[in-house]
């Protein structure tokens, strides 16, 4: 279901019909605002699932917000995940969108420059100025991803080695072709789990 707010423009959707959260409209309607944002079309969202369908994509869960624009229908997606946002942080909530939104006001400028480190980088001092927040805050307004932890090992069939993965796929021994020109497809050994000793030697 889709909610449209008084800027006709704007539509904020969410799974399942619900509602997104009122904080999070507030803040979009806000910083729109001082961006001078709320005539352009936008689509904004608080699910990845939502977001990725929009997209067509799957969307990693890695991600704070989100800003693209969708040529085919003409218009601004924004994500807000509100799982990724440290919410005893100060600020956190107001950072993410703040950012996203001077990402959409930079590509409506002609400026499609991505990050160069989050975070660090010229947004931050821009999204620093525009809220009042810290840089400290800026920082610190994500929750650390916590690495997932390898599923798979995988033996070359010629030399025996071991590659640790996290996720299923195919691939070939670069040693072994390197030195013999040859392909020789790693294979999932179920028998071997691997150990958090050995996954630290991971190429």
């Amino acid at each position: 279901m889709e909610q449209a707010t008084r800027h006709t423009k704007w539509v904020f959707e969410e799974d399942n019909g619900g509602a997104t959260p009122q904080q999070v409209v507030d803040l979009m309607l806000e910083y729109g605002e001082r961006l001078r944002l709320l005539d352009q079309s936008l689509r904004i969202t608080t699910s990845r699932r939502v977001f990725g369908r929009w997209l067509g994509r799957r969307i990693p869960s890695s991600y704070g917000g989100a800003f693209v624009h969708l040529t085919h229908t003409r218009t601004s997606a924004i994500l807000i995940n509100l799982e990724r946002i440290d919410h005893n942080q100060p600020k956190a909530l107001e950072v993410v969108v703040a950012e996203e939104l001077l990402h959409m006001r930079d590509w409506l400028d002609g400026d499609h420059r991505r990050h160069a480190k989050h975070g660090h980088d010229r947004i931050a001092y821009r999204v620093a100025d525009l809220t009042g927040a810290s840089m400290d805050q800026i920082r610190s307004a994500l929750v650390p991803v916590k690495s997932r932890e390898f599923r798979y090992v995988y033996v070359c069939p010629n030399c025996d080695r071991r590659v640790y993965r996290k996720r299923s796929g195919r691939w070939a021994c670069r040693p072994c072709y390197e030195r013999t020109g040859r392909r020789f497809v790693l294979t999932v050994d179920p028998t071997l789990a691997p150990t958090l000793a050995e996954c630290g030697n991971v190429q």
